[in-house]
């Protein structure tokens, strides 16, 4: 299928009515705002995509400016409220319910039927969704797995990873010692979710029911502690400089395995024993008694629900979202695609990274898609480090965790 045929199958209607009338009239140019928070680096690819986008679109204009992360959210929100010109939005999938709970993003279902979406990662999409609603394209998606040294995992008699969280807790028992250790377990609770889903727990529904205290939840949390108190897990007294303490022990030869993202692979690929030789293996974080899950997370493309261009605005992010854009995208920056055909390019059919996490991405599930999604991890993981340290014990963390959601969320 060429690229033109592609966009015309996401874009049923490609011109405004406005935008040309009779035969052999030119196109009226149109002049569109795009913010991304991307790193130097992409957005000097992202220039680089939409430079051929506009050769092959000449009537449009497009002005890309760079937002600091931190602060993109409240410049967007204002600028949207204050009617400043920005017509596309790269927005962490964290921000987009309380977008449309605003009502300044675009549903995209207005503009394009939802077979138009059937190309891309199914769980990367339901990321960009609040209440059936799809108000983004997904530019690139991130979802922590299991990385491990093969190496070590076979020199204790393991030629494959664990696929269950009891195998976990076996082979970190048996790869501890000699100064090695299994298994890092962070305080982070972004990286507990996978606990939660594996044991039947959750955080918040999406119908806003705390599910923190319920009983699988705290046997998910149990089960961290206990990997603590095996002593399978990092011998550190305290969680200080934990995300550095983690890679440099991985990528010494330390830690037999971790729990990360692919945004960690330049990094990880770099360090001592890998470029030594030892093979780096990927593969989805173990199921539990009840389930099996990561959080999906990553950035989506929005559109000003005020913008005088939608229908020229999706264009340009289907492109942008596309085949080859992710593409090209994965192989510079190694980030994973979000379209399900770019994991069978032969440019990318046979990269274990890429393909590994791709795995991953078959279980993976949404974070509370609800606007206060974000600032629930906020009480979860001081909490959680409390009780990983053995400062409280499961029960009393969750009923603090309960209790602020309850706060936050308004619930009784």
């Amino acid at each position: 299928m060429t690229r033109k045929a592609a966009l015309s199958a996401i874009l049923p209607i490609l011109l405004l009515t406005s935008s040309c009338s009779g035969s052999g009239e030119k196109a009226e140019r149109v002049s569109l705002t795009f913010w991304t928070t991307t790193s130097p680096a992409e957005t000097a690819f992202f220039q680089k995509r939409i430079d051929a986008y506009v050769r092959e679109h000449p009537h449009v204009q497009v002005t890309m400016k760079q937002r600091a992360f931190p602060f993109a959210t409240n410049e967007f929100k204002t600028a949207v409220l204050g009617d400043q010109p920005v017509d596309i939005f790269r927005a962490d999938q964290t921000w987009i319910p309380e977008y449309a709970e605003l009502d300044i993003v675009y549903p995209l279902d207005n503009l394009a039927p939802a077979s138009a979406w059937s190309g891309y990662v199914p769980s990367a999409l339901q990321s960009a969704r609040y209440q059936g609603k799809l108000y983004g394209l997904p530019s690139v998606t991130e979802v922590p797995a299991l990385l491990y040294n093969k190496r070590l995992l076979a020199e204790a008699g393991f030629p494959n990873p664990p696929a269950t969280m009891e195998e976990l807790l076996l082979i970190a028992k048996a790869v501890t010692g000699g100064g090695r250790y299994g298994l890092y377990v962070t305080e982070d609770s972004y990286f507990a979710l996978s606990y939660l889903w594996a044991f039947g727990g959750d955080m918040v529904s999406e119908d806003r029911r705390i599910e923190i205290a319920s009983e699988d939840s705290q046997r998910a949390l149990e089960f961290m502690v206990r990997l603590r108190r095996e002593g399978v897990t990092q011998p550190y007294p305290d969680f200080a400089d934990w995300y550095g303490r983690m890679m440099k022990d991985f990528t010494e030869g330390r830690a037999a395995m971790i729990i990360n993202g692919p945004w960690a692979l330049g990094e990880i690929l770099k360090g001592r024993v890998f470029q030594r030789g030892d093979p780096l293996g990927i593969a989805p974080v173990p199921k539990g008694p009840k389930g099996q899950g990561s959080p999906v997370g990553g950035h989506s493309l929005v559109i000003n629900k005020y913008t005088k261009h939608p229908q020229e605005s999706l264009e340009l992010i289907a492109y942008l979202t596309g085949t080859e854009t992710q593409v090209l995208q994965s192989m510079e920056f190694k980030t994973l695609p979000t379209q399900s055909a770019a994991y069978e390019d032969e440019r990318l059919a046979q990269d274990p990274m890429v393909q590994g996490f791709k795995a991953q991405l078959d279980t993976a599930k949404s974070r509370p898609m609800i606007p206060e999604g974000a600032r629930l991890f906020m009480d979860f993981t001081p909490n959680l480090n409390a009780m990983l340290l053995g400062k409280l014990t499961v029960q009393e963390g969750v009923r603090n965790i309960e209790a602020s959601w309850k706060n936050l969320l308004g619930s009784r």
